[in-house]
C-alpha cells in the first residue's frame, strides 16, 4: 500500500511538472529573421533610421500583402523588436513602426490595425498559428500574420508555403 502510494504521489507530482512547465512557465520569445544575413529585399526603402525606434537598416523583410511590405526590426534596447509597416509608394514618410518586447514566445509581440483596418500580428517563432488560422487568420510569414476582411480581401503578392511546425509561411526563409 505504501509503494502504491509512493509511485501515486511521485506520478502526481510529474504529471503536475509537466503542466506548469506547459502552461504557465514563461518560454523565451526569439525572432531568428533578424539573425539572418542581411539581403536587398531587407532594405526599406527611402526611410532614414534616425526617426523612429526601430534599428531600420537592420531590418529584415518579412511579407508583402496588398499595399504593404511588412519588415521586422530590432528594437532601440536588447530584448525590443518593431514591426514596420511600409506603403509601397515612393514617399519616404509613408510608413509607421510598432515596438514591443520579446517577453513570453506564446504571446503576440505587436497588434496593429494595417490602413485599410485589417489586423496585423507580430508573433515570436514559438507561436502556434493553428488557432487564429482557424478563425480565418491568414499566415503571411513565420512571424506574421493578418486578420483579412471578409470576401473582399486580396491574396498574399508572393506564394504561400506549408512549412514544417509553422503553418503557413511565405518568403525565403
Amino acid at each position: 500500500m505504501i509503494t502504491l502510494a509512493a509511485v501515486v504521489g511521485v506520478g502526481t507530482c510529474a504529471v503536475l511538472g509537466l503542466l506548469y512547465v506547459r502552461f504557465v512557465m514563461a518560454v523565451p520569445g526569439t525572432v531568428e529573421v533578424l539573425e539572418r544575413q542581411l539581403t536587398k529585399q531587407d532594405a526599406v526603402p527611402a526611410i532614414r533610421d534616425e526617426d523612429g525606434e526601430a534599428k531600420l537598416g537592420e531590418s529584415r523583410f518579412l511579407a508583402a500583402y496588398e499595399s504593404m511590405s511588412y519588415y521586422a526590426a530590432p528594437g532601440p534596447l536588447p530584448g525590443v523588436v518593431c514591426l514596420v509597416g511600409k506603403y509601397q509608394y515612393d514617399d519616404e514618410y509613408d510608413y509607421w513602426e510598432a515596438c514591443n518586447g520579446l517577453g513570453d514566445g506564446r504571446d503576440v509581440l505587436v497588434e496593429v490595425p494595417d490602413p485599410d483596418n485589417r489586423t496585423i500580428i507580430l508573433v515570436p517563432d514559438q507561436f502556434d498559428h493553428v488557432p487564429l488560422e482557424r478563425d480565418g487568420w491568414v499566415t503571411l510569414h513565420r512571424n506574421l500574420l493578418v486578420h483579412p476582411l471578409g470576401d473582399t480581401a486580396l491574396e498574399p503578392a508572393g506564394p504561400l508555403i506549408r512549412s514544417a511546425g509553422y503553418g503557413l509561411a511565405g518568403g525565403s526563409e
